[in-house]
């Protein structure tokens, strides 16, 4: 069961997550509409993008198996140290899309969709996407933004365009940090795409891309204070955005360790004190 648990990758389920910030941004309006499945529509939904990223998983270390157990981190996953053979892998896969699918379909048709879409295009990442320089990086943001996608659908309540544009630049931000510190360490096995983050002016890119987001952030906290959809304690949140991301810039620019944002989510005090301040200025912003 634990080669299992260990090639679901646990920890990078947190990237699921995602699937919440449509239900953190309305707040006050299932709130108001006492709309109790919302909730447990929204938890399905991450379960079953849980269950997508984890089939995603196992795609690629299937296709990867022979570059990963050259790998110096990468040689430990079952997979690719031939603890999970082909058969036991086939069954996984299939109890876990079992599983997510009910969960999708328990939420609706659209969820559902999108949820047998996200496994698709994830099969032709992993095949192909990912060893086209730009398209790689490209890719990802579009597994964010689905993420996304299906959780307003789960809500079935109206978001802010601007949240998709941040999730864009914010997955974006996220990736360069990624192959910046896998090109550093070695670690990427695509040889083109190596040389062309290595040939970019990759520091910045990373900091107009940190400029971006902060930028976008703010114009869309003003916006949302302006248009009164939220109270002006709402400008609070522009100052632990920008404290949450500055810091995971400067964690990852000085250890190059953006190749696992989890890890790094999960273990930094200061980007775990600004994202519980901002989810509390949210709540109160918005409820109050």
């Amino acid at each position: 069961m634990n080669k299992f648990i260990l090639s679901a990758r646990p920890k990078q389920i947190l990237k699921n997550c995602v699937v919440f910030v449509p239900l953190i941004f309305t707040l006050d309006q299932w709130v108001q509409n006492e709309s109790s499945n919302v909730i447990i529509n929204n938890i399905l939904c991450f379960l079953a993008f849980s269950c997508s990223s984890i089939i995603g998983y196992q795609i690629n270390d299937w296709i990867d198996k022979k570059y990963d157990k050259d790998h110096p981190i990468k040689k430990s996953r079952p997979i690719a140290n031939n603890k999970i053979n082909i058969k036991e892998l086939y069954v996984f896969v299939s109890i876990v899309f079992a599983v997510g699918l009910v969960c999708a379909s328990l939420v609706n048709f659209y969820v559902t969709v999108l949820f047998i879409f996200y496994i698709i295009f994830g099969f032709f990442y992993t095949v192909k996407l990912k060893n086209l320089v730009l398209i790689d990086s490209i890719s990802i943001t579009i597994f964010y933004i689905i993420r996304m996608v299906a959780g307003a659908y789960s809500i079935t309540l109206n978001i802010s365009i601007w949240l998709y544009i941040l999730t864009f630049f914010a997955s974006l931000l996220l990736i360069f940090i990624k192959r910046t510190s896998e090109t550093n360490k070695g670690t990427f096995r695509n040889k083109k795409i190596v040389v062309f983050y290595r040939g970019l002016s990759n520091f910045k890119i990373r900091i107009f891309l940190l400029f971006i987001n902060i930028l976008a952030y703010s114009i869309y906290a003003i916006t949302e204070i302006v248009s009164n959809q939220r109270n002006f304690s709402f400008i609070l949140t522009i100052l632990f955005f920008s404290t949450g991301i500055v810091r995971y810039f400067l964690v990852t620019k000085e250890n190059n360790k953006g190749e696992s944002p989890e890890l790094i989510v999960i273990s930094d005090y200061m980007i775990q004190i600004s994202v519980a301040m901002y989810l509390t200025t949210i709540f109160f912003s918005e409820l109050y």
